[in-house]
């Protein structure tokens, strides 16, 4: 599994706890005090060597990274998401899946106040209409959930 946007580690320590022993995490923060406390989380939670913590921005980590992830669950930085997506198609092979957090301000979401509303449309725009993948909009949740074709 890939997460880009790691936070505290909240996601990452839940989907690697509920996918099993087998299952490994890369998680890409760009905030180190985030980065910290997350690998501290991970260390508590018996993860460490399960969750691995990479630090830096998403648009400049993901060229670097190399295989396939059955998951890809994005929860970063908005404007960086259209960039992702040829990293998505050469990340993922067919059966993959692509989650996207948090579209809120798409759809007047916390008051349309945050930024990368131009971002978010872009990327749907793009993902929805990409013949790599299947993409589709969670009402109420504002996710997207896409399958690498």
């Amino acid at each position: 599994m890939l997460e880009v946007g790691c936070g505290h580690g909240y996601t990452a320590a839940l989907m690697a706890s509920a996918a099993g022993p087998d299952c490994r995490v890369d998680t890409i923060e760009e905030d180190p005090d985030h980065a910290d406390l997350a690998e501290q989380a991970f260390r508590q939670r018996g993860l460490s060597k399960r969750v691995h913590v990479i630090r830096g921005r998403g648009q400049n980590v993901l060229p670097k990274l190399k295989g396939h992830y059955d998951v890809v669950f994005l929860d970063g930085d908005w404007r960086e998401y259209p960039r992702y997506i040829p990293h998505l198609r050469r990340l993922t092979r067919p059966g993959s899946i692509v989650i996207t957090a948090n579209l809120n301000p798409l759809f007047g979401g916390w008051g349309g106040r945050l930024p990368g509303k131009p971002a978010i449309q872009s990327y749907l725009t793009r993902i929805v209409r990409d013949p790599h993948f299947r993409t589709y909009i969670v009402p109420g949740e504002w996710h997207s959930i896409g399958v690498r074709l």
